[in-house]
C-alpha cells in the first residue's frame, strides 16, 4: 500500500454545504485544503500531500442509522488512513437530527468505534453565523433575533428534523444514550474548565463546550490543543471547531469576487430564507423556471421536463440572462404537499441528480462559468451528478458559504465556480451578489 504523510486535520461533512463551510474556515486561516466530493482512493490521497487538511463531503445528514452503521466505518477508516491529528465529523450548527434521519448520536458512536480517539468533543457555537451555545444550550439567529433552538421559528418545525430539545447533552442522550459532559461559561470564568475536562476524558464522556464569542472559542481551542497531543482527537462539531482550533487572524478576507454578467442558479430548498432569496433574485431580473414535482414520479415525465428546462436555460443564457431553476417557493409550496402524499422514495436525491444533469447539459452548451445551488442535500447530489471530484477555495462570499472551484476529470465540469448553500444560509441578496460580485477588506 502506498503511504500517506500525516494530515493535520481530516473531516467528513454530513452534507455538502456544511463541508464547504469547513473548507472556507480552514482556507481563511491559511490551511491549504481540498474537499473531495466522494471518497478518494489511496493513490489520490498520495497526490494530496501538499494539502494540510483533507475533507470528504457526504450525505449522512439525510441517511438512516442503518446506512450510517454500514457506510460510515469505511469512511472513518479512510480518514484515519490520512494520519490526522484531528478528525472532524462536521454537522450543521443547528444540530438538527432525529432518531431515523441523520442521527448524530449513531454517527458519534460509529466514529468512536472506528477511530478509537483519545476523547471526543462537540463545538457548535459559531458566532460568525450567529450560532451560540450557553450553559450547554443551543441558540440561533433568525432575521436579527436570537432564539433557543427549540423555539426557533424555522428549526423547531423543520420538516425532516424538527428540534424539540435545546440542551445538547440531553439531545444526544435522546438520540442514542451518548453520555456527555458540558463545560460552560461559568467553568471558563472560575478556572474549573481544565479539571472538568480531565474528569470527562477519564470517564469517556463526550465534551460539550460553550462557545458564544471569539474569546470562548479561543479558550476551548486551547483546551482541545493542549489535551490532544497523542493519538486522534475526534470532534462532532460545526465549523466552530476550526474557528476554535485556529483562532489566528483570517488570511484571505481581502480576496474579492469579480462581477459577472450572468450565473446559473438552482434551488432544491424549501426554506423561507431561500424563498426570500428567490423572490429577490426574480425582482432583480433572474428568469424563474419552476420544477414541476408532479413530473418527478415517472422517468419518462422527468426526462421530458429535464429537456425542457435545459432548453429554457440555454435560451435565457444566450440572451444574456440568468436562469433560476427552483423546486419550491418556501415551506408552503403546494408541490411539497404532493411529494409528501406520494411518498416518493429518495426524492431529495432524485431532485438533486436532475439539477446536476441540467447543470451539466447547460454547461456543455453555454460554458456558463458561475453556478449557485441552494439546499444542503440538493447540492451534494447535484455536484455528484455534475461529475465533480473535488473543490478548492476561491474566496469568502457570505458567512459559511464560500465561492469554490471544481476539480474534475471531465473538462465540462472542471474549473467551474460554484457557491453551495444550505437552506438557512445567506442574505436576501444571495443570488444577486453572485452576479454583482463582492469586495472584502
Amino acid at each position: 500500500m502506498v503511504s500517506v504523510s500525516q494530515t493535520e486535520l481530516a473531516f467528513y461533512g454530513d452534507d455538502f454545504t456544511g463541508s464547504t463551510d469547513v473548507l472556507e474556515s480552514l482556507s481563511l486561516r491559511g490551511k491549504s485544503t481540498i474537499l473531495w466530493l466522494r471518497t478518494p482512493t489511496q493513490e489520490e490521497l498520495v497526490g494530496c500531500q501538499q494539502y494540510a487538511c483533507i475533507g470528504i463531503a457526504g450525505v449522512s445528514r439525510s441517511k438512516s442509522p442503518q446506512w450510517m452503521r454500514e457506510e460510515l466505518p469505511a469512511i472513518f477508516q479512510r480518514l484515519r488512513a490520512m494520519n490526522p491529528k484531528y478528525v472532524h465529523y462536521k454537522v450543521c450548527s443547528t444540530f438538527d437530527s432525529s432518531l431515523e434521519k441523520g442521527n448524530i448520536a449513531v454517527a458519534t458512536r460509529v466514529g468512536q468505534q472506528t477511530l478509537s480517539p483519545n476523547w471526543t468533543s462537540i463545538v457548535l457555537g459559531t458566532p460568525k453565523i450567529k450560532r451560540y451555545v450557553c450553559f450547554g444550550e443551543l441558540f440561533a439567529d433568525y432575521l436579527g433575533d436570537t432564539f433557543r433552538i427549540d423555539r426557533h421559528p424555522v428549526m423547531s418545525c423543520h420538516p425532516a428534523t424538527p428540534m424539540s430539545e435545546a440542551n445538547i447533552a440531553l439531545h444526544m442522550h435522546n438520540l442514542g444514550e451518548v453520555a456527555c459532559q458540558s463545560i460552560n461559561m461559568a467553568d471558563y470564568l472560575s478556572g474549573a474548565a481544565t479539571e472538568k475536562l480531565l474528569q470527562a476524558i477519564d470517564s469517556k464522556k463526550v465534551v460539550v463546550f460553550d462557545s458564544y464569542d471569539q474569546g470562548t472559542l479561543s479558550q476551548l481551542g486551547s483546551l482541545i490543543h493542549q489535551h490532544s497531543q497523542q493519538g486522534i482527537h475526534f470532534s462532532v462539531s460545526s465549523s466552530g471547531f476550526e474557528d476554535a482550533l485556529y483562532p489566528q487572524a483570517e488570511a484571505s478576507e481581502s480576496v474579492s469576487i469579480s462581477a459577472v454578467e450572468q450565473i446559473l442558479a438552482l434551488s432544491g430548498s424549501c426554506s423561507p430564507i431561500t424563498q426570500s432569496q428567490i423572490i429577490h433574485a426574480i425582482e432583480y431580473g433572474f428568469e424563474p423556471i419552476k420544477v414541476d414535482m408532479r413530473k418527478m414520479t415517472t422517468d419518462q415525465d422527468r426526462q421530458v421536463m429535464l429537456k425542457s428546462i435545459v432548453e429554457q436555460c440555454v435560451t435565457i443564457i444566450r440572451a444574456g440572462g440568468s436562469p433560476l431553476v427552483y423546486s419550491a417557493l418556501g415551506p408552503k409550496d403546494e408541490d411539497l404537499s404532493f411529494v409528501k402524499q406520494q411518498q416518493i422514495n429518495n426524492f431529495d436525491q432524485k431532485l438533486g441528480q436532475m439539477l446536476g444533469e441540467i447543470t451539466y447539459q447547460v454547461r456543455t452548451r453555454t460554458q456558463i462559468q458561475r453556478i449557485a445551488v441552494a439546499g444542503g442535500d440538493t447540492s451534494g447530489y447535484c455536484m455528484q451528478s455534475l461529475k465533480v471530484d473535488a473543490l478548492t477555495f476561491i474566496a469568502p462570499f457570505c458567512p459559511g458559504v464560500p465561492l469554490c472551484q471544481t476539480l474534475s476529470g471531465d473538462s465540462q465540469s472542471h474549473g467551474v465556480e460554484v457557491a453551495l448553500k444550505g437552506g438557512q444560509m445567506g442574505g436576501q441578496d444571495f443570488f444577486v451578489k453572485l452576479v454583482k460580485g463582492t469586495h472584502h477588506g
